[in-house]
Parts: C-alpha cells; sequence; structure tokens
C-alpha cells in the first residue's frame, strides 16, 4: 500500500511538471501562477452504481476509510480496500462515495476488470474534466511533451 501511494504521489508531481511544460508551450508569459482555464465546474462526482439503501454495518470499516481520507490534506491520498471476492469492498468503496461526497472536489471511479475497461474509465474522467480532445477515440487524452 505505501508503493501505492507513494507511485500516486508521483503521478501528482508528474502533473506539475507537465503544466509547467505545457505553460512554456503555450507561451503564458503571466508568470507561473497563470494556469491554463479550467473548463469544468467542480465537484464532479462519477460513481458507476445508485445507493444502496439496504446497505448496512460495516461501520467499522467506513470509519476507517472516514479516518484515512476524511481530513483534508495537501497532498494526494489513496486508500485500498483488500479482501477476498464477494466481502463487500465495492459496497464499502460505495457507501462511502455516496455518503461523503461534499467532503471532496472530484470521486472518480476507475474500473479495473480488464485493459479496456481502464482506458474507458480514464476517457470517461478526462470528458467528464473537459480536458481538450479527451473524446477522441484512439488518441491520446494529453500529450504535454515539447
Amino acid at each position: 500500500m505505501d508503493a501505492a501511494t507513494r507511485h500516486l504521489n508521483d503521478i501528482n508531481s508528474y502533473s506539475t511538471v507537465n503544466l509547467e511544460r505545457l505553460t512554456k508551450t503555450l507561451n503564458l508569459r503571466h508568470g507561473p501562477s497563470q494556469y491554463p482555464e479550467e473548463h469544468v465546474t467542480f465537484p464532479v462526482c462519477m460513481i458507476p452504481r445508485a445507493h444502496n439503501e439496504n446497505f448496512f454495518g460495516r461501520t467499522q470499516e467506513l470509519r476507517n476509510v472516514d479516518n484515512f481520507l476524511g481530513h483534508k490534506a495537501n497532498n494526494l491520498r489513496s486508500y485500498t480496500i483488500y479482501g477476498r471476492r464477494g466481502v463487500g469492498k465495492t459496497d464499502i468503496a460505495l457507501e462511502y462515495a455516496h455518503k461523503n461526497p461534499s467532503n471532496f472536489e472530484a470521486i472518480f471511479w476507475v474500473n479495473c476488470e480488464t485493459s479496456t475497461a481502464l482506458r474507458q474509465s480514464f476517457t470517461d474522467i478526462a470528458v467528464a474534466l473537459n480536458i481538450p480532445a479527451a473524446d477522441r477515440n484512439g488518441d491520446k487524452v494529453n500529450s504535454f511533451e515539447t
């Protein structure tokens, strides 16, 4: 889990590097605080299923998730729910997402069952964030390389 969190923090730092490259590429002359215009209104919430009104119990698991994710922090955080098939991992994650949307600027669900589903999840996220050309099939969603 520590390795996964480090990896996510690395991705976050790469985003900063790419934003600096984009700023140079677009010749933004207003200094480092001038970022490209955002075309999305937050919050953004992409949860794949409706709230399960029959969900009950699992209060300790939900409390554990909230203790880790529920506090605003400056760094990117992730929480892993693991266990055998059929024990309710997805239901716990969905319940937490449905009960706590106001705690987050964005909630995205990434389906990792197949490489196609994973690619589609990231495409859906890019489209929800109004990233230019995100809806073009087969193209790179974003490339800031110079």
